[in-house]
C-alpha cells in the first residue's frame, strides 16, 4: 500500500477562485482544484475503505470525473468540495458493497467458478500526475469511442473485481442440529412429493425450495458463472439466482428473480430449464436470454440461437432464434422491436426506456447505474421520460432524461434530485 501524497500543492493550486459564477469554466481550472483536493479526497476515501484502502485512488478518481461531469452545476469552490465529498462517499460505499457482496460468496468448496465482474481491476496507485492523467483521459474521450466507453467504465462504475463461490452446497457445521433434522425430514417430504407430480410441477416445486441459497448480484453490478454441467451463464444487476440441490444430475433447472443470459452446455442427458415468475424456459445447446424482475407481470425471453419451449400452466409454445416471445396472465406472444430493447438491450451494452413515467425511469437508473434520484416535487413522477444509453455512461442517461422529461438534475446537500426546468410564474 503506498503512502499518501504529501507535496505540498503547487502555487497554482492556491489561486483557485472560491466564489467565481463558472467555478469549472475549462480544464485549467478544473486541474486547479484537482491540484488543491486530491490528497484530501483521497484521505477521506481511504479512511472510509477501512481495510481495502487499495480502492481508494480508483474511487477518488471517479469521483472527479463525476464532479467534472457536473460542472454546470458548480458555482463556487465550497460547492465543488461538496459534491466531491458526496461522490466520494458514495463511491467507497459502493466499492465496500461489492467486495462484501464478493466475501459473502467466497467459499473453497464450491463446484461452480463466479466471477463478479466490474470495469477495473483494484489499483494501489496513488500518484496525483498518474491520477490526473487517466482523468483527463476519460474526460477527453467520453461518449464519442469504443475505447472512450471503455475508459469511461474505467471511471464510473466503481466496481472492484473480485470472486464468488456457489453457496449451495452444504450447510455450515455450526448450523443447529435441529435444522439439519428439520431440513432432512423437509428433503424426504419433498423427494416422495415429487414423486407424485409430473415433471413442470416437479420442476417448479424444486427451484422454488425455501432452503435454496441464492446467489446475486447488487445494483449497478453484473456477475458471470459457469454452472456445473458447462453452462455459461450472466446476470444482470439485482438479480438472484436459485440452484437445487442435485443440480445437474438430478434436477437440471435454476429460478431467475431479474435478468440472466444462458449459453447452455449441449450433450447433457436433462434438458436445461430457466424459471422465472413462474415460466419455464426449456432449451438444449442453445443460447438465449430471459427478464423477470420480482415487480414484474410478465417473463421475457429472447432467443439468439436454437430454441426454447416456453411453458407457463397449461400454455406452451416454441420460441426460436433471433425471435423474443413474452409470457403473462393473457397467455405467450411475441414481442415488439421496443419491447426487446427495454429487456435485452443490456447484453450489448445498452440500456434502453422509451416513453415511460419518470417512476419507472428512474428505477432503471438506481438498477443498472446505482444512481439514486429523488423527486420531491411528485407530479412529476407522471411525466414522460426516454433513455438510449450505453451500459457505462450514468451521466447521459441523467442528461436525456432532463431533456424528455423536461427536468432538471441539482444537488441539495447530499441527495441528488430531479426539479420542474420550467420556471415558476411569478
Amino acid at each position: 500500500m503506498s503512502s499518501p501524497d504529501t507535496r505540498p500543492t503547487s502555487p497554482a493550486s492556491s489561486s483557485v477562485p472560491r466564489n467565481a459564477p463558472t467555478f469549472l469554466s475549462d480544464e485549467p481550472a478544473f486541474r486547479r482544484a484537482f491540484d488543491a483536493e486530491f490528497n484530501a479526497a483521497l484521505a477521506d476515501a481511504r479512511s472510509k475503505l477501512g481495510d481495502a484502502v487499495t480502492l481508494a485512488p480508483r474511487v477518488v478518481e471517479t469521483a472527479f470525473v463525476n464532479v467534472w461531469q457536473q460542472r454546470a452545476t458548480l458555482t463556487s469552490h465550497d460547492q465543488f468540495k461538496q459534491v466531491l465529498a458526496d461522490e466520494v462517499k458514495h463511491g467507497a460505499a459502493r466499492a465496500l458493497s461489492r467486495r462484501a457482496s464478493a466475501h459473502r460468496f467466497g467459499g473453497s468448496n464450491a463446484r461452480d467458478e463466479h466471477t463478479m465482474t466490474g470495469t477495473h481491476p483494484a489499483t494501489a496507485d496513488a500518484d496525483a500526475e498518474g491520477a490526473w492523467s487517466r482523468i483527463t483521459r476519460t474526460i477527453h474521450g467520453e461518449g464519442h469511442t469504443a475505447d472512450a466507453h471503455h475508459a469511461a467504465a474505467s471511471a464510473t462504475r466503481h466496481e472492484a473485481a473480485a470472486h464468488m463461490k456457489d453457496v449451495a452446497k452444504r450447510p455450515s457445521w455450526v448450523v443447529p442440529v435441529i435444522i439439519g433434522v428439520v431440513a432432512l425430514i423437509a428433503s424426504v417430504y419433498g423427494v416422495m412429493k415429487l414423486d407424485r407430480m409430473g415433471e413442470d410441477d416437479a420442476t417448479l416445486a424444486a427451484v422454488s425450495s425455501p432452503i435454496i441459497q441464492p446467489v446475486a448480484s447488487s445494483p449497478g453490478q453484473t456477475g458471470s458463472t459457469t454452472l456445473s454441467d458447462g453452462t455459461k451463464m450472466r446476470i444482470g444487476p439485482a438479480t438472484k439466482y436459485y440452484k437445487p440441490e442435485g443440480f445437474p444430475t438430478k434436477m437440471r433447472a435454476i429460478r431467475v428473480e431479474g435478468t440472466a443470459s444462458f449459453d447452455v452446455a449441449p450433450n447433457q442427458p436433462l434438458p436445461f430449464r430457466a424459471v422465472a415468475n413462474k415460466t419455464q424456459f426449456i432449451a438444449t445447446g442453445t443460447k438465449f436470454v430471459i427478464s423477470a424482475y420480482p415487480d414484474d407481470s410478465a417473463a421475457k425471453v429472447f432467443v439468439e440461437e436454437g430454441t426454447v419451449t416456453v411453458k407457463l400452466g397449461k400454455q406452451s409454445s416454441t420460441v426460436g432464434a433471433n425471435q423474443a416471445a413474452v409470457a403473462d396472465a393473457k397467455g405467450i406472444r411475441s414481442m415488439s422491436a421496443e419491447e426487446q430493447a427495454e429487456a435485452f438491450g443490456w447484453t450489448k451494452g445498452q440500456i434502453t426506456v422509451q416513453h415511460k413515467q419518470l417512476r419507472q425511469v428512474l428505477e432503471v437508473l438506481t438498477r443498472w447505474f446505482n444512481y439514486d434520484v429523488k423527486v420531491p416535487d411528485l407530479p412529476l413522477l407522471d411525466r414522460e421520460a426516454s433513455i438510449d444509453v450505453p451500459l457505462d455512461s450514468s451521466r447521459l442517461a441523467i442528461s436525456q432524461v432532463e431533456k424528455s422529461a423536461n427536468v432538471k438534475f441539482a444537488y441539495e446537500g447530499e441527495t441528488k434530485v430531479f426539479r420542474d426546468a420550467t420556471p415558476k410564474k411569478k
